[in-house]
């Protein structure tokens, strides 16, 4: 299938022409959405009481509802395979604080984005000496396998970049002394740290100057266009805002 250049992934403006109207689009959503996710990345997706939540999760939702949809079912992978399974048509969609990238957009179809998303460095609490990019020089340094911020942890002059399929290994790791630090998303340190004092630290923000995008297999192009317009809709009328507060995610909008 011919993959769609960079600078259509986050475009709107033809979408209403090609699909002639709202309600064209509105007609094509399927009644029950298929959609993957990963768990153990609050704020934006994980289990409580056995249930998926979060801002991702309930954002989804909330879309998918407005654009049409009666349901969303969630099967939650690996970071590291949830991209190639939504290429592989395992789901039509997915939702995991996912970054957009070129490389990624060459798997994937991403809708506009909804979040930016800079990096986070999380030490052990009573560590004060690692705050930002420079003070990670020579450090071990814990990340999120396939995740944005394994490039940008190997970026770092001298640093040891140990990756993990999931995050909670991770703080286990930064807990056991066998990292230094922890880099990943802003919002996800921020959450985690607040949510398991005393034994964390947030360190310091990385800032990357990307964003968060809803991912779509690419032959779902009117889903896609469809949970677009539903996003912009809830921007208009509140609701996002009220999932941005519930969150704590305000300083992430762009």
């Amino acid at each position: 299938m011919r993959r769609r250049p960079i600078f259509a992934i986050v475009a709107i403006a033809a979408a209403g022409t090609a699909l002639a109207g709202a309600s064209a689009a509105t007609a094509q959503v399927p009644r029950v959405i298929t959609a993957l996710t990963i768990s153990a990345n609050g704020p934006f997706d994980f289990r409580t009481g056995g249930k998926l939540t979060g801002f991702d999760i309930q954002l989804v939702e909330r879309m998918a509802r407005t654009a049409g949809a009666r349901d969303v079912t969630w099967k939650v992978v690996d970071f590291d395979n949830l991209l190639n399974a939504i290429d592989n048509g395992q789901a039509m969609m997915g939702a995991a604080s996912i970054t957009i990238t070129p490389q990624r957009a060459a798997i994937v179809d991403f809708g506009n984005p909804y979040l930016e998303a800079d990096m986070g460095i999380v030490t052990r609490a009573g560590s004060t000496g690692i705050t930002n990019r420079q003070s990670l020089r020579g450090q071990t340094i814990g990340v999120l396998q396939g995740s944005t911020a394994v490039p940008v942890a190997k970026g770092i002059q001298g640093a040891k970049v140990l990756q993990y399929p999931t995050m909670g290994p991770i703080y286990t790791a930064l807990l056991n002394a066998k990292v230094n630090a922890v880099l990943n998303d802003y919002g996800q340190s921020r959450w985690y740290v607040n949510h398991n004092k005393p034994k964390f630290r947030f360190g310091g923000i990385i800032p990357v100057n990307q964003n968060y995008g809803l991912a779509f297999n690419q032959s779902r192009d009117s889903l896609r266009v469809a949970m677009n317009r539903a996003l912009a809709t809830m921007k208009r009328n509140g609701s996002y805002q009220e999932l941005i507060t519930r969150w704590g995610l305000q300083s992430l909008v762009p």
